[in-house]
């Protein structure tokens, strides 16, 4: 395993630690915290970055960052139109768009599409039950996605 395999090992699992944790929190307060996602963007960021050099490949961190810029834009259209999403989901989006873009643009796209159909069986359930209730957590839809997306692609 070569240094930067070695970091975006150290990236992913920082993210799933840190995706389970946002998962949690998201399901019991229906809020992603933004200095904690804030922060672990910050790493990532930085993870990415030292993979990059290390590797001498600059167009990962700049895939990278263009992955967070389009999977944030994209959530804050849906955000802003009204959509069910909140500005938590739309930062969360753009954390996991840094390590997404490390593993190629078919992962980005995977991680864009995958949390709603991973949602759809809960969101169909909770509207059966009580039609009123239109909040759904989507924290953990959006991690999960972005853990299968990585997994399917073999990145």
């Amino acid at each position: 395993m070569t240094v930067d395999e070695f970091v975006l090992l150290v990236a992913w699992l920082l993210l799933a630690c840190a995706g389970l944790l946002l998962a949690c929190v998201d399901v019991t307060v229906r809020r992603l915290p933004t200095p904690f996602v804030l922060a672990t963007a910050a790493i990532l960021a930085g993870l990415v970055g030292v993979a990059a050099s290390t590797a001498r490949q600059p167009w990962m961190l700049v895939n990278s960052l263009a992955a967070s810029s389009a999977l944030a834009g994209v959530y804050l259209l849906l955000a802003l139109v009204g959509g069910g999403m909140g500005m938590g989901d739309v930062r969360l989006a753009a954390v996991l768009g840094l390590v997404l873009g490390t593993a190629g643009w078919t992962a980005v796209l995977l991680g864009a599409t995958l949390p709603y159909l991973l949602a759809m069986p809960s969101a169909v359930m909770r509207l059966r039950r009580d039609p009123k209730q239109r909040h759904l957590p989507f924290g953990p839809y959006l991690v999960a996605g972005a853990i299968l997306a990585v997994c399917l692609t073999g990145a």
